[in-house]
């Protein structure tokens, strides 16, 4: 034997013998595939339940990433800034550093006494515009009468010199007051110029009636004062440089000015350089009524349309206190009388409104995705859940609806990019939508308005918008924008019940809903 070789010995296994097991083992090896599957390691029961409890967790925070609300709405892009516009106020100082604001109004002798400013007065600075305040000052010398000092708005002066000796003082916000502040020489006529006259309301006053129009509308707003006794807070517009005169000459008129006191009034003057002014810009000026509105309730409205004679006094009765954490849009059904029937009254109550569609005569605003949910199908008018014991009932959010409601103050404001008409309503609704809020319809409440010739829009409107690249569109910009925000199921109705109207069936598909899809 070698020594260098490893002796082979054969070995026995149970239930063969020598070389026959040798010759088997041979045997079947030559008939075994190349590649062995090597055997495979199944999941234990406790390994399957724990990543199917981790396939639920991801599902769970996925579906709570996209269900709940955010703490604060989020914030569109390229929106301007907006300030709370200050009251008409003036503070006056005496020498000794003690200070004092005053409000408009006829202030004597008495009053001056009891802030240490009667005939002691230091420095007074009156607030910026649309404020005007006269001092009445005695002369030093008793054989001379008194005289009026006039204070600008935005001025601050030093009276130690000339108006020390106050013994009265009148402080004015007046519309005139407000309309010469744009009409000053230094007002540059290629910028924007926005100034307000705010009329502060009353504690127990819940909701502000905001609206916005140009000069041509002075007068049809009459209707809308003569119906809302409540705040109102609006925003002219100066689309053409004669835009001022005529405002002017409107106010000249002591009727209308005494109209119009109890009226929060911002006027804004836009750039004259350049065409782009005949944009008429809806939300913007919406934005700067609601900023200038005092009240923890709004209800956003156009100059066309007539609020019910009830309506201030139901939403004063049933909104709730005000509350950051409240996300609710009170829903107002909004109706139109056709053109033919317009020499009509209109309507007093909802009765008299069903009344008139009945007949022919009015009709549901858009009845379609604008306007037509919020009759869930018009069950508003043939149900009974507009008996006149229901105040309110819950509908859906639908694709492109665009309703007027009465929402809390501190609800997102409109995107400002829109202008004319189109798509500006919608894109509100969509992010309040986005933003959980429910909708509730007021049941026994409604606007409407009297059909004319339909308006064309300086500019073109939202047909020629959405046509143009270089114009700011619902579809190719506010939708894409929304869903980078909100998430691809942005339009899915978030905030309604599930016995809400219009849950069952939308008018727009909820499928398209669901994907994003247009």
């Amino acid at each position: 034997m070698d020594n260098h070789k490893r002796p082979f010995y054969l070995v026995n296994r149970q239930g063969s013998t020598g070389a026959s097991a040798f010759s088997s083992s041979l045997s079947s090896s030559k008939h075994q595939p190349k590649h062995i599957r090597a055997p495979q390691r199944r999941l234990s029961n406790r390994g399957r339940l724990v990543l199917t409890l981790l396939t639920l967790v991801i599902c769970l925070w996925f579906i709570r990433r996209q269900t709940s609300p955010s703490l604060g709405p989020q914030q569109l892009h390229d929106q301007p800034t907006y300030t709370i516009p200050t009251t008409c106020h003036a503070k006056l100082c005496n020498p000794s550093d003690r200070c004092s604001m005053w409000t408009p109004g006829h202030h004597n002798w008495t009053a001056l006494v009891q802030q240490g400013v009667y005939r002691d007065l230091a420095t007074i600075q009156v607030s910026d515009p649309g404020c005007m305040v006269s001092l009445q000052v005695e002369d030093e010398q008793p054989d001379k009468n008194s005289r009026w000092v006039p204070i600008n708005p935005g001025q601050k002066v030093d009276c130690l010199q000339q108006c020390r000796n106050i013994v009265a003082m009148d402080i004015k916000n007046d519309i005139d007051v407000l309309l010469e502040a744009m009409d000053q020489d230094d007002v540059d006529p290629n910028q924007e110029r926005v100034v307000t006259r705010p009329v502060n309301s009353t504690m127990d006053q819940q909701v502000t009636l905001v609206s916005q129009f140009s000069v041509n509308r002075l007068d049809v707003f009459a209707n809308v004062m003569d119906a809302w006794p409540g705040p109102i807070s609006v925003a002219i517009y100066l689309t053409e440089r004669d835009d001022l005169k005529t405002i002017k000459t409107f106010f000249s008129n002591p009727t209308n000015a005494e109209l119009y006191r109890r009226v929060t009034m911002t006027i804004v003057k836009p750039s004259y350089a350049n065409d782009d002014r005949l944009r008429y810009p809806i939300n913007h000026l919406r934005n700067l009524a609601i900023v200038a509105s005092s009240t923890p309730w709004i209800f956003v409205m156009d100059a066309d349309f007539i609020p019910s004679i009830t309506l201030y006094n139901t939403a004063q009765q049933l909104l709730p206190p005000p509350s950051q954490q409240d996300r609710t849009a009170f829903v107002v059904p909004c109706f139109a009388i056709y053109e033919d029937h317009a020499a009509l009254p209109l309507p007093t109550s909802m009765t008299e409104v069903k009344q008139l569609v009945d007949q022919g005569i009015a009709y549901v605003t858009d009845p379609g995705a604008g306007h037509g949910p919020t009759l869930g199908q018009e069950r508003a008018l043939t149900s009974p859940s507009s008996s006149a014991t229901t105040t309110t009932y819950e509908v859906c959010y639908e694709s492109q609806w665009e309703p007027y409601y009465i929402v809390p103050r501190h609800a997102p404001l409109y995107d400002a990019r829109f202008k004319n008409q189109g798509g500006d309503k919608q894109s509100h609704a969509l992010q309040l939508n986005a933003e959980r809020y429910h909708f509730e319809v007021l049941a026994q409440e409604f606007m409407i308005h009297k059909d004319h010739a339909k308006m064309v829009w300086p500019g073109g409107g939202f047909a020629k918008a959405q046509k143009e690249r270089d114009t700011w569109s619902y579809f190719a910009g506010f939708m894409r924008e929304m869903e980078s925000l909100y998430g691809w199921n942005v339009r899915w109705p978030f905030g309604c019940s599930a016995l809400a109207i219009g849950w069952q069936e939308q008018r727009r598909n909820t499928l398209g809903m669901a994907i994003g899809a247009i």
